[in-house]
């Protein structure tokens, strides 16, 4: 098996400038996305504590965007971590099942902006993050009981860090190894099974410990040598683990963006209902249908809808329910998870006619789903819809507009302005010296 320990050199010799024009475009895509969804983590459910909670304990060096806080950096990711999280609208990579800028963006971000680094520094460790916690996803593939962006995010978040640091191979490597013992919690999903609104705070564990070992490793602190593929390491039961890791080309362009608010793997199955169900009144519907795969991750999404713990996972992790939304207002999207829909007992009764069945065997984690109508005249509608957002079904320039409108007016802030601003940035970002990143970021909600 060829060895993994030169995978540091390669994530050091990755950077914004070296990326195709497509992927840099992807790369822009992604900074905005995560950035306009971010305008609206504030006002997610469990936010508020939280960032309360990281004021409480003290101030630092930089400033969180959308807020007026400034936060020691590994706090400050932490909280970026959460504001990008804190709907579950963030990017997807649908075959590693992570959400990259939720741990890649906050970690560079902090670190640069702690150590007066530029744009360009900023985006290197972007791209760096990204890759790192793909390909570890991709290698050691999925895992009972955990959620991978949780669970690998504290050595991609140290090798994001890292990068935008200047460590170079030898730091990038003992960054990861030092977040070794923050990664590979069988545990993670845990919040899923229980409707947890902590779920939002994981990525952030995981960008916080990857800061702190990014700066360990800076001041010349190293970490076991094995930490990839040695006897405890993390990918030491992957299969190919180095033909995954040097496998060419940049993650950020295989990158999904979220259409609805909610858990990646209902996503079809509300697209496949919009389509079924266009032109009929959700009263003359009797019974509704969901084909989805089989697996472990469908389970937690397939099941008859109930409240288990808070509404708003309650509603973002059941088919039942989102399926029931779309059906009964005509739409779901950001408004619907973040108003009155959310306890809108008309959905949730509607629920109980929407039957899951895991019967797609064999198919790929993230894929297609159809949908049967039965209406009230015996006759049938049925649609399928892959999974919109993809590489392969990308949102269009107006979609990506419109969904960053969206966050900006929950976030109470201008959604014409919020859209425009947001833009600018991603489009001069790599630009920016180090005296005009702060600012320029600062900007965002001031």
């Amino acid at each position: 098996m060829e060895s993994t320990t030169k995978w540091p050199a390669e994530l050091a010799g990755m950077s914004w400038s070296g990326l195709s024009p497509t992927e840099r475009h992807a790369g822009i895509v992604l900074l905005r996305d995560a950035l306009g969804i971010a305008s609206a983590g504030t006002r997610a459910t469990g936010i508020e504590p939280a960032l309360n909670a990281l004021r409480a304990l003290g101030s630092g060096e930089v400033a969180v965007p959308w807020t007026d806080l400034r936060l020691p950096a590994a706090q400050a990711g932490l909280a970026t971590s959460a504001l990008v999280h804190a709907w579950d609208f963030d990017d997807t990579h649908d075959d590693a099942v992570v959400h990259a800028m939720a741990v890649a963006l906050p970690a560079a971000l902090a670190a640069a902006l702690r150590t007066n680094r530029s744009g360009a520094d900023l985006l290197d460790g972007v791209v760096v993050g990204v890759q790192a916690l793909s390909r570890l996803s991709l290698a050691i593939g999925p895992q009972h009981g955990m959620v991978r962006t949780a669970s690998l995010g504290a050595p991609a978040a140290a090798a994001a860090a890292a990068r935008t640091l200047g460590l170079g191979a030898e730091g990038i490597g003992n960054a990861m190894a030092l977040a070794l013992s923050s990664a590979g919690s069988p545990h993670s999903r845990q919040v899923v099974e229980n409707s947890a609104v902590n779920k939002r705070l994981q990525p952030g564990f995981a960008v916080q410990a990857g800061l702190t070992a990014a700066f360990l490793a800076q001041a010349g602190v190293e970490g076991p040598s094995g930490w990839a593929d040695g006897g405890y390491g993390l990918l030491a039961k992957a299969s190919d683990p180095a033909g995954v890791l040097f496998a060419p080309g940049w993650e950020g362009a295989n990158l999904s963006l979220k259409p609805y608010p909610a858990c990646r793997y209902t996503h079809a199955a509300i697209a496949a209902a919009a389509e079924a169900g266009l032109g009929i009144a959700h009263t003359r519907i009797s019974s509704v249908d969901v084909h989805v795969p089989d697996g472990a991750a469908y389970a937690l999404v397939s099941r008859p809808f109930e409240r288990r713990g808070r509404p708003v996972i309650d509603a973002q992790f059941s088919i039942p329910w989102l399926v029931a939304a779309q059906l009964v207002t005509g739409t779901v999207d950001l408004t619907t998870i973040a108003g009155p829909t959310l306890l809108d007992t008309d959905v949730e009764t509607f629920a109980a006619r929407v039957t899951v069945h895991q019967d797609r065997h064999g198919t790929a984690a993230m894929a297609p789903a159809t949908v049967v109508l039965r209406t009230d005249d015996g006759r049938t509608h049925e649609a399928t819809a892959p999974m919109a957002g993809s590489p392969e079904h990308p949102l269009t320039e107006e979609r990506i507009a419109a969904k960053t409108a969206a966050c900006a007016r929950v976030g109470g802030h201008d959604p014409d302005g919020t859209v425009a601003a947001i833009a600018a940035l991603a489009e001069r970002l790599a630009d920016l010296s180090p005296a005009g990143l702060g600012p320029a970021l600062a900007a965002l909600g001031a």
